[in-house]
């Protein structure tokens, strides 16, 4: 017996299946993935891997690979990473070397990562960690006086908000996996009007031996393109391109999946998408919807369409 959405959606509480429509559209953009079976076991994992990381993160790190990936301590740079695989351990590892972080973050969360940081850190966490109001039209120069007081900058690409909201949320579309995502350019500038070396970090999905494993995905010093005018947009796709096939390794371990279409707007050819695995129906605050998987869009249809809809094979 074929499986109907609304066979689906029973196994769902109505918040998750929500989540998980929205995450089919982002695979079946980036990853070409149109098998809802295969979707759905993509989603399951991504989820499982999100609560075991954020309850690992343990004391017990390893550098890997060529050391000229981690700045001097002396030298203040920019360190980036992304919400990818252990991804937690990275602040921890650098303040346990002696790194004093700053970190642009939205103001609505800001509360959140003081608590968390107080309790992996330890109540002096404070003069080896500050946060920054990613939304502040005065980042640029509060970030300029931190370095000049010994602190690193960390930020993690794949994040929601960056720097002065990223100029207003201008964003460059640049190739990722079997389609394109928007993302922010906001940070790269800022490390390049300031000279600063940057370091692309990563954390490994799995724990060896009892130690998370951080390695340098890419390194890059940005007095070597001083007189390129288009250096933010040429290095943010050589990240990404690195960046693609330790997402191919394990697509599970990568947290963005769930949250991708809120600030990266993914898209691919529109020709790859047929009429069938366009469409998902959904609800929301009582409300019945159907996605436009391939557009993003939502669409209010009547209880009546909405329960024809639901005896669609799901594809």
């Amino acid at each position: 017996m074929e499986l109907t959405y609304k066979d689906a959606m029973q196994t769902y509480a109505e918040k998750d299946w929500m989540e998980f429509v929205f995450f089919a559209a982002t695979v079946q953009h980036l990853l070409g993935i149109k098998s809802f079976n295969t979707q759905e076991q993509l989603y399951l994992q991504v989820c499982n891997y999100a609560v075991k990381q954020a309850n690992a993160i343990g004391d017990n790190f390893r550098f890997q690979g060529n050391r000229m990936g981690l700045l001097p301590i002396a030298e203040p740079g920019f360190i980036l990473t992304f919400h990818f695989g252990q991804y937690r351990a990275i602040p921890a590892f650098l303040i346990e070397r002696g790194y004093k972080l700053c970190i642009p973050v939205s103001r609505e969360v800001i509360a959140q990562q003081e608590q968390y940081y107080l309790e992996i850190v330890g109540e002096d966490w404070g003069s080896k960690l500050l946060f920054l109001e990613a939304e502040d039209p005065h980042l640029f120069f509060k970030i300029r006086r931190q370095m000049g007081l010994g602190f690193h900058v960390l930020c993690y690409l794949d994040g929601g908000v960056s720097a002065v909201v990223d100029e207003q949320r201008k964003l460059l579309k640049i190739p990722f996996l079997n389609g394109t995502i928007s993302v922010q350019q906001g940070i790269i500038k800022m490390a390049s009007l300031l000279n600063a070396k940057i370091s692309v970090l990563i954390a490994d999905p799995s724990v060896d031996n009892g130690a998370v494993a951080i390695r340098c995905l890419d390194f890059c010093d940005t007095n070597w393109y001083m007189y390129s005018r288009d250096f933010a947009g040429y290095y943010l796709r050589q990240i990404y391109l690195d960046f693609e096939d330790v997402v191919l390794q394990d697509p599970q371990a990568w947290e963005p999946w769930l949250y991708l279409h809120r600030t990266m707007k993914p898209d691919s050819e529109k020709d790859k998408w047929t009429g069938k695995s366009r469409l998902i129906p959904f609800k929301h605050n009582g409300r019945h919807l159907l996605l436009d998987k391939y557009a993003y869009l939502s669409y209010s249809v009547s209880c009546k369409v909405f329960d024809r809809l639901n005896q669609l094979i799901c594809v």
